[in-house]
């Protein structure tokens, strides 16, 4: 089967036909019908990712269908069966810890997670070591749902935390429109009762993301701007930044904009730092991160699709085309996400 695989940091991405896993165990094999192209995947690549076991075959933001299993997989008792179209929860606890038992396996200290320890999805097939890393997508077609798995759900989990700040007529800075961002900017109107109360207020660079952003329900679309442009945009200092990038820049906004009491999410890993001191950002503001979200946090989400209440805006890419997605992504040329598929893909 193809797959696309990393070998060294730095190194151009090799397409190169590899076995095809046979699962033991509680495995269970997915045959990938699309795969998300996600910044973190140039991360890993550039070597800048921390927990990264290369070799591997990149990709986390997976979804297909469930081809095969082992012995102790019991697919029937997970509610699902061979052909069954899923997405892949890629945080892989160990299934015993604290973490794992309070529902938060992709916190778990010694887990793994596809594309960064273990084999991903840029493949015709990968591996998923227990179904319960597996959501039923419920007649929604595998290739648009991938993106689920961690743009959806990502800024899904990032919302979420973020509901005690999120009071009617809040002041909301969402750093970033590209694929979590948009995600998120859906979330915030759906929130019941204060969604259409919010004052969202997008940041970023891209006229063409800044556009779909406006269309997606941003109040103000502003073009890389200032702490003191983004400050007049929502009429006073953010309640709620949300930052998907997470730069040394935005940071620097986040902390520049943010009230006292306020909260500041990280959501992006783009390598940035916030200097912290007692005056910045704002007294008693609070400063946090999120990083992906628990496997009934993704069942939500994909509730969420099944209903129509959010989508993504995606472009799809044959699975060889890696490397022309990566360095689309690395230029600022992608709206929304790109999505790998492979001909196993068209077999369905």
């Amino acid at each position: 089967m193809r797959a696309v695989r990393l070998d060294a940091p730095g190194n151009a991405l090799r397409v190169t036909d590899v076995p095809i896993p046979e699962p033991s165990g509680t495995e269970v094999r997915i045959r990938v019908a699309g795969c998300g192209v996600c910044r973190t995947d140039l991360h890993i690549v550039d070597g800048t990712q921390s927990r990264v076991a290369l070799p591997v075959t990149l990709g986390h933001e997976v979804a297909g269908w469930i081809d095969a299993a082992g012995a102790d997989a019991g697919l029937a008792e997970a509610g699902l069966a061979t052909g069954d179209a899923v997405v892949v929860h890629g945080g892989w606890g160990c299934g015993t810890c604290r973490e794992c038992a309070s529902g938060e396996e992709q916190r778990c200290p010694y887990g793994r997670s596809p594309g960064f320890q273990a084999d991903g999805g840029y493949a015709e097939m990968m591996l998923v070591p227990h179904p319960r890393h597996l959501v039923e997508l419920g007649g929604l077609d595998p290739v648009e749902a991938a993106p689920l798995a961690d743009a959806g759900l990502t800024s899904y989990r990032a919302v979420r935390r973020a509901l005690p700040w999120l009071t009617s007529g809040m002041r909301v800075l969402v750093v970033g429109a590209g694929g979590l961002g948009q995600f998120a900017l859906q979330y915030l109107r759906l929130l019941p009762d204060i969604g259409d109360e919010l004052v969202v207020v997008v940041a970023e660079r891209s006229r063409a993301r800044l556009d779909r952003a406006t269309e997606l329900g941003a109040d103000i679309g502003l073009h890389d701007p200032d702490a003191t442009a983004a400050t007049a945009a929502l009429g006073g200092p953010a309640g709620v930044v949300l930052d998907f990038v997470g730069s040394d820049e935005t940071l620097g906004l986040a902390a520049d904009v943010v009230a006292s009491d306020g909260l500041v999410m990280i959501v992006g890993e783009s390598g940035g730092h916030l200097k912290i001191g007692f005056d910045r950002p704002a007294i008693e503001a609070w400063v946090t991160t999120t990083a992906w979200g628990s496997v009934d946090e993704l069942r939500e989400v994909v509730r969420l699709a099944r209903i129509g209440a959010v989508h993504a805006d995606l472009e799809v890419l044959d699975l060889a085309e890696a490397s022309v997605a990566h360095a689309r992504l690395r230029a600022g040329e992608v709206s929304g996400r790109l999505v790998l598929v492979s001909s196993s893909a068209s077999d369905a």
